[in-house]
């Protein structure tokens, strides 16, 4: 009986929360109500005066603006595109007239063979048709590693090159091989000799440990060297060089 009594108590103060929550939240309800139309009979509504903003319509210095008395914006034209179901836009852009004295003027094809591939710079080289920044970059690099172009061909070793990338400019120059760096094959430290595409890490390891026990008086010296191949002697041969034959005359 008594545990009878002690769930009815618990349920009668459970509804009396409810209805103490339930008539907080209509008094809330009710303040607001109360304070937005206190609010709203203090603040006076805006009021539009249709005639003063009329007036400063026709006012407004609109033609100096934005130029409404161009011909582009003309009646005519507004008749024009009424009657027109395209409905083109009169104030779009022109489109850009290009010319050779403009910046975006279009590349010139170059006349056949008449680029020297060693002497051209990388922002020569970038405004002609299939180079751009990054591949003329990449070219002009390329050259400086190998001491410069002695055949036309070597443009296909620079990365982003392919064959028909190649095919369209290949007409286009010609190569100067007179000023090409050579390499002193007899003096040239291990650390000179990898940097060269050509050469490279075995390349140079190779040609260290031959001269520790052979002299190097000419090229044909070094040709001798084991694991010397044709092939491979065909790509050094122009960027090698012995200097110190000049010590034995």
């Amino acid at each position: 009986m008594k545990s009878f009594n002690i769930k009815n108590n618990t349920d009668s103060f459970s509804r009396r929360d409810d209805a103490f929550h339930l008539i907080s939240i209509i008094i809330v309800i009710l303040l607001s109500l109360l304070a937005w139309g206190v609010e709203s009979m203090r603040s006076p509504s805006p009021r539009v005066d249709v005639s003063e903003f009329l007036e400063l319509l026709n006012t407004w210095p609109v033609g100096d603006r934005l130029n409404v008395s161009s011909p582009s914006l003309s009646n005519e034209t507004f008749d024009n595109a009424s009657s027109n179901p395209s409905y083109s836009r009169p104030y779009s852009k022109p489109k850009r007239s290009y010319n050779s004295n403009t910046l975006y003027a279009p590349v010139a094809i170059p006349e056949p063979f008449s680029i020297n591939i060693n002497d051209i710079d990388s922002i020569s080289l970038e405004r002609l048709p299939v180079f751009g920044p990054v591949l003329s970059g990449r070219t002009v690099k390329y050259r400086k590693l190998l001491g410069g172009f002695v055949d036309v061909r070597q443009l296909q070793e620079v990365y982003g090159f392919n064959d028909e990338s190649f095919n369209d400019v290949a007409g286009w120059f010609k190569v100067d091989s007179e000023n090409v760096v050579q390499i002193c094959i007899d003096t040239a430290s291990w650390s000179q000799m990898r940097k060269h595409p050509y050469i490279g890490f075995d390349g140079a390891r190779m040609i260290e440990r031959y001269r520790r026990h052979h002299e190097i008086n000419n090229l044909d010296d070094l040709r001798k060297m084991p694991l010397m191949n044709d092939s491979t002697w065909k790509i050094w041969s122009p960027y090698i060089k012995v200097v110190t034959i000049n010590d034995h005359l």
